[in-house]
């Protein structure tokens, strides 16, 4: 990283611009306090992170919109806290939904030639926006998605910080869905995003 800015205002203004290395110092500087406000909220380890994560994931998705804020540290507070009552209200519809996906596809002959076919385009759709994506996140990215790998071990690999493998998956996710938020919503799409971001 060259010459970053450090006032939060200028750091702002470049992720605005597209600054991935500004990105990652507000990520760098904030993760923590993000993820502990999340835990404190939902006593749950696995849904702070995915909170935390999903924050950075909009505060990327939104950049354009960053030079807005007055101040970076209450916005943060009030976007993971909003996000979690959110993700608590869907929690039980989320869990029927997904136990609705498993028993459509656990039946015999669900999946017909039609669904099939939605199928494979999807996964071209997906594999298209992966092949697109800068290649450490998408190393990153593939490594945490296709191989199982937990961030230390991708760190370890790639020769970089735990929270940098972080922010490089954070801004993957960010992107593939905006890539992919026109797509048809049936049950085999459901399906695949499923499989590919939880």
């Amino acid at each position: 990283m060259r010459d970053q800015p450090h006032s939060e205002k200028e750091l702002l203004r470049q992720i605005a611009k597209g600054s991935q290395d500004a990105y990652l110092v507000i990520f760098e500087r904030y993760w923590d306090t993000v993820f502990s406000t999340s835990l404190l909220l939902t006593k749950s380890p696995e849904l702070a992170e995915d909170i935390a994560q999903d924050v950075f994931a909009m505060i990327w998705e939104k950049r354009e919109q960053l030079t807005t804020i007055e101040k970076l540290e209450p916005f943060l507070f009030i976007t993971a806290r909003n996000m979690i009552y959110s993700r608590l209200r869907k929690l039980s519809s989320q869990e029927a939904y997904r136990q609705y996906i498993m028993a459509y596809f656990s039946e015999a002959g669900a999946m017909g030639v039609d669904e099939q076919t939605e199928l494979r385009e999807l996964e071209r759709a997906i594999q298209g926006a992966i092949l697109r994506l800068p290649s450490q996140q998408q190393k990153a990215f593939r490594l945490s998605r296709f191989e199982g790998m937990r961030h230390e071990e991708i760190a370890a690999t790639m020769g970089v910080s735990r929270i940098t493998i972080k922010s490089y998956i954070v801004q993957a996710l960010a992107t593939l869905r905006k890539a992919l938020a026109n797509y048809p919503s049936s049950a085999v799409m459901a399906f695949a995003f499923f499989r590919i971001f939880f």
